[in-house]
């Protein structure tokens, strides 16, 4: 009797070793699964937020850099991964630059070309460097006390599309029907005719009135009768002036710069003439925002003002269509040759990546 209780005290201490060896991996497995599940909320919650900050940082980007930084920062006030807060460094942790939409790249802005950006991405963390990682608890008990995680989301401003523009497309042609004329005079005996000379009329964009269009990117030129090559804010030093035709407005401005007119379902001709606009001096051209109305051909250049800033455009009451020409007077638009093309956005913001 007495051997074999020695024997089974002697298997119970050698019992025990592996009974603790099991456990600590039962209790590290434990802890393994409590924080991976803890991690990985966060990394959801940290994914959502940083979309939440880009789509409103990027509602900014329209009223510039200090107001696309603030919106950015407030935003990620707003936003708790793991029961805290976040904080972003709008230096580092916030990029502007230019969604291509096609190639699915994002190019960063720097300096002053930031006012011009049509996205924005931001990267949110919770790391040590930050000083903030996301807190183990049973994983502490073996020596891992946090982990990193970090996200990025890449938030857009507007539908972007992307018009050509031919050189002869006569604005004040917009809406009317083929065989219609913008008048030639002053030495030029040939007419602006529809559709030859008709203008672009853009497609794929919503109209929608009170929203608001911007251009970026525009390139090309167009010169006339050989001379020289013009970009959208064409011949600056040579201003020229359309009269009133076809129900539309008289508008002065550069001649072969980039210009924009809204409409609505009606012929142009049928109702209530335009009033004018003019855009023959740089301080006329360099607006903030533009509202034009209905049959007004309006400047839009290369969409930037002086500051780099881009324009706003906001689409009047009663609009359905949007038409794309170039500048001229008189009839003149046959002898213009070139293109331009420019990318047109909306004011809709667009989670992309």
């Amino acid at each position: 009797m007495a051997l074999a209780s020695t024997h089974r005290a002697s298997r119970r201490g050698v019992s025990m070793p592996y009974l603790l060896v099991t456990l600590s991996g039962l209790f590290a497995i434990i802890s393994l699964a409590v924080d991976f599940g803890r991690v990985q909320i966060a990394k959801t919650q940290l994914r959502a937020a940083a979309d939440n900050i880009a789509r409103y940082a990027a509602s900014g980007l329209a009223q510039g850099v200090s107001t696309t930084q603030s919106r950015a920062t407030t935003a990620a006030a707003d936003n708790k991964v793991d029961g805290q807060s976040l904080s972003i460094d709008v230096n580092t942790d916030l990029e502007f630059g230019v969604w291509d939409s096609s190639a699915r790249t994002f190019t960063v802005l720097t300096g002053a070309s930031r006012a011009s950006a049509t996205a924005v991405r931001v990267t949110v963390r919770r790391t040590a460097a930050r000083g903030n990682p996301v807190p183990t608890v049973f994983a502490a008990l073996l020596g891992r006390h946090s982990v990193d995680v970090t996200a990025t989301a890449i938030a857009a401003r507007g539908l972007v599309i992307a018009p050509v523009v031919d050189a002869d497309a006569c604005p004040w042609l917009a809406g009317m029907p083929n065989g219609s004329q913008v008048a030639g005079y002053g030495g030029n005996t040939t007419p602006a005719v529809a559709p030859a000379q008709s203008p672009l009329l853009v497609s794929g964009l919503p109209i929608t009135p009170g929203g608001k269009l911007y251009f970026r990117q525009t390139s090309g030129t167009t010169s006339y009768q050989d001379a020289a090559n013009y970009g959208p804010d064409g011949n600056t030093g040579f201003i020229v002036a359309q009269q009133a035709v076809n129900g539309i407005n008289t508008t002065k401005g550069p001649l072969n710069s980039l210009v924009g007119i809204f409409l609505d379902d009606r012929a142009p001709n049928t109702w209530a003439q335009a009033a004018s606009l003019d855009f023959s001096t740089a301080a006329s051209r360099d607006f903030t925002t533009l509202s034009p109305g209905l049959k007004q051909v309006f400047f839009i250049g290369d969409g930037l003002n002086s500051s780099g800033q881009l324009q706003e455009f906001v689409i009047p009451a009663g609009a359905t269509r949007f038409y794309l020409g170039i500048m001229d007077e008189k009839g003149w638009w046959w002898d213009n040759t070139g293109t331009l093309s420019t990318s047109m956005l909306n004011d809709k913001v667009t989670l992309v990546q």
